[in-house]
């Protein structure tokens, strides 16, 4: 957990900037979509100007939050962005995989600042004046954003609060995943204090389902299968899956953890084609495999026991891939 002196160093680095492009991974998930709300509404209070930018649309899962702040696109804006920014600052990732839209950019940025909670790190906010604050042990990346506000005296207002709470339930499954501890717990608890409705979060987020979700849940469902005895769970979308159901790519978020309420499973994979042919991989474990360590040796990465990578198509042949790498390690147990 980082100290009062960590926190305070990024204090005292953002404070240096005038107007911090912030940015996070593709295909954002709540926390990295919290974050970036979060920081946006915080910032102003150190005298800021910050610039969130997202790769691809917002995605509509996280509506409450969409109105907050002014967002940017970056393959509209990003001459405008790179030209008025200052400074970098990359939110709930540390890793090259996940930040394509920018690879050619990032060399050449202005200093930046990386602020995590994955164990997959690369070399980036490794030059002299970039600095990171890297810490595997939080649930959340809004967990320690959560924490820097508290420790350098910046307010948490209702809107900041309601962000950072987005955050910490979307990446802990509501408090039922391992990575719920007393930390998570008791920040989840202040910004309760501080404004946030869970309950209505959770209506927001997890209750709007159109109905191409619950068709897209369907499809996937039908393409279950169970190998090792039951203990690997394998489900399926390729793109004529979501063509069928009126769906899109956002809208298979979270879909992986549907076979956790199997007994039997340790671990769990959904591949899904993309449209541009390559297939991503959700990678999910409830005890001991560590998905993370699996997914990396395709260049992937993530949590022990939730990761993700993409890979080249066709589906049939990553689902070999993977699925083959999983089966051996689940033998070693």
């Amino acid at each position: 957990m980082p100290d009062h002196h960590s926190y305070r160093n990024v204090r005292d680095w953002l404070k240096e900037c005038r107007r911090p492009l912030l940015v996070t991974h593709r295909r954002p998930d709540g926390d990295a979509i919290g974050a970036l709300t979060a920081m946006t509404l915080a910032l102003p209070e150190l005298g800021l100007e910050p610039r969130p930018a997202l790769f691809e649309p917002f995605p509509q899962r996280y509506g409450l939050l969409r109105g907050l702040v002014a967002w940017h696109d970056w393959q509209a804006s990003r001459q405008v962005l790179t030209a008025e920014c200052d400074a970098l600052v990359i939110l709930d990732t540390c890793a090259w995989s996940q930040l394509e839209a920018i690879a050619d950019y990032l060399p050449q940025a202005p200093r930046t600042l990386v602020i995590d909670h994955h164990p997959t790190r690369d070399p980036i906010a490794t030059r002299p004046g970039d600095l990171r604050l890297l810490d595997q042990t939080a649930g959340a990346v809004c967990l320690l954003i959560a924490e820097w506000l508290q420790a350098v005296g910046l307010s948490c207002t209702p809107p900041i609060a309601t962000a950072l709470m987005v955050g910490l339930g979307t990446d802990c499954g509501w408090f039922r995943f391992p990575n719920t501890d007393p930390r998570m717990l008791e920040m989840a608890a202040q910004l309760a204090r501080a404004g946030a409705q869970p309950h209505l979060i959770y209506h927001s987020v997890y209750e709007q389902d159109p109905p191409a979700r619950l068709r897209l849940i369907g499809r996937m469902l039908q393409s279950l299968e169970l190998l090792a005895d039951g203990r690997l769970a394998v489900m399926r979308l390729a793109a004529a899956d979501l063509a069928a159901a009126g769906a899109d790519g956002s809208m298979t978020e979270d879909l992986v953890n549907e076979a956790s309420r199997l007994g039997s499973t340790e671990a769990t994979l959904l591949f899904t084609e993309e449209t541009d042919g390559r297939v991503r991989v959700n990678l999910r474990s409830r005890q001991w495999l560590d998905v993370a360590a699996l997914a990396s040796r395709f260049g992937g990465g993530g949590h022990a026991r939730a990761a993700g990578v993409r890979l080249p198509g066709p589906l049939d042949q990553a689902v070999t891939r993977v699925v083959d790498a999983t089966l051996a390690a689940l033998a070693e147990r």
